[in-house]
């Protein structure tokens, strides 16, 4: 309680210059190592995958173009489906199902975010957990810096490296895509760029990666021991993960392509990753550029609310709790 008095009585200020550069110090690292495999991994995977035309969707006009010139009539075609288990609803939905939805759900979702993860998990721990816990936020309270000041700069500096880290990753991803593009272009394919669905993508999991920082960071200022921090904030995150790697065999376009299972997508309903929604952004993005065969659909705006809301609502819960209990100083 004479910690929480004193702390009342330092000098007020929003940000403490030398913590900020304590953080970059400690963290450089870190950072440099995390951003720069993510930005690979889209860099390879735009430029590996997205230079093929490795995507098409099921032409149902082609296909009766086919059966007329064949000879065929649909009863054997569709016997024929039947047999190899294909039925007619199936096919009714593989023929409008975008696969490029898919390959942003393994990205974004799974491929993506592992290693921004990986990043507010260690970095979250180590702003206030791990000094509380190796004696080391004695010495930074023992400045005129107060509880509200180790608060607001730390928690500005994981929020400003991690946008860095995505506007790094943005860039790396848009470059790569619109060079996966020309490679389309120069074998005779479509360009099939579109800049704006992959920076709504990055905002989207930059989102999620809020979410999940303020998550890591509450539980960092909520805690005095560093293994509590860890089990607490880091298990959200790995929970989190494999529940979204257990609901993508649930979605709707796995299902169809057999193989997923409906039921698998309640594993969704357990992960933050799930408001990443590829198909939402995908569809209006398409409808920016002019295609008429999609529904639009602005849920993404709502689900990227909801994301930002429980990074700054799990935040501030550690923060007070910060700010008002004892600290084994």
């Amino acid at each position: 309680m004479e910690a929480v008095i004193n702390d009342k009585k330092k000098k007020k200020e929003l940000i403490s210059k030398p913590l900020f550069v304590q953080a970059i110090k400690a963290n450089w690292l870190m950072f440099l190592l995390m951003t720069a495999g993510c930005a690979a991994i889209f860099f390879v995977i735009n430029i590996v995958v997205c230079s093929r035309n490795i995507f098409t969707k099921l032409d149902m006009d082609r296909v009766s173009v086919y059966i007329v010139d064949e000879n065929l009539s649909w009863l054997q075609i569709l016997g024929l489906l039947e047999k190899m288990g294909f039925s007619l609803s199936r096919i009714s939905v593989m023929s409008r199902i975008d696969l490029n939805t898919i390959l942003s759900d393994l990205v974004y979702k799974i491929a993506g975010v592992l290693l921004p993860m990986i990043y507010v998990m260690v970095v979250s721990n180590s702003l206030i957990a791990n000094q509380v816990s190796t004696g080391s936020m004695a010495y930074v309270l023992s400045t005129p810096t107060s509880r509200k000041t180790v608060i607001r700069t730390n928690f500005l500096f994981l929020v400003s490296s991690l946008l860095l880290m995505y506007i790094i990753i943005t860039g790396a991803a848009v470059a790569s895509e619109a060079i996966a593009g020309a490679i389309r272009l120069s074998r005779g394919g479509g360009a099939n760029m579109n800049p704006i669905r992959t920076l709504l993508l990055c905002f989207a999991s930059f989102a999620a990666m809020f979410a999940l920082g303020g998550v890591c960071f509450g539980a960092s200022a909520f805690f005095n021991k560093s293994n509590q921090s860890i089990a607490v904030g880091g298990g959200i995150c790995v929970l989190s993960f494999l529940c979204a790697i257990l609901g993508l065999f649930g979605n709707k376009a796995f299902v169809s392509t057999g193989v997923g299972v409906e039921s698998m997508a309640i594993f969704n309903l357990a992960s933050v990753l799930t408001l990443i929604d590829a198909e939402s952004i995908g569809n209006f993005s398409k409808a920016i550029y002019g295609a008429t065969d999609v529904a639009i659909s602005f849920n993404w705006i709502w689900e990227i609310g909801i994301l930002f809301g429980i990074g700054i609502v799990f935040s501030v819960i550690g923060s007070i709790r910060f700010l008002k209990k004892d600290l084994p100083l």
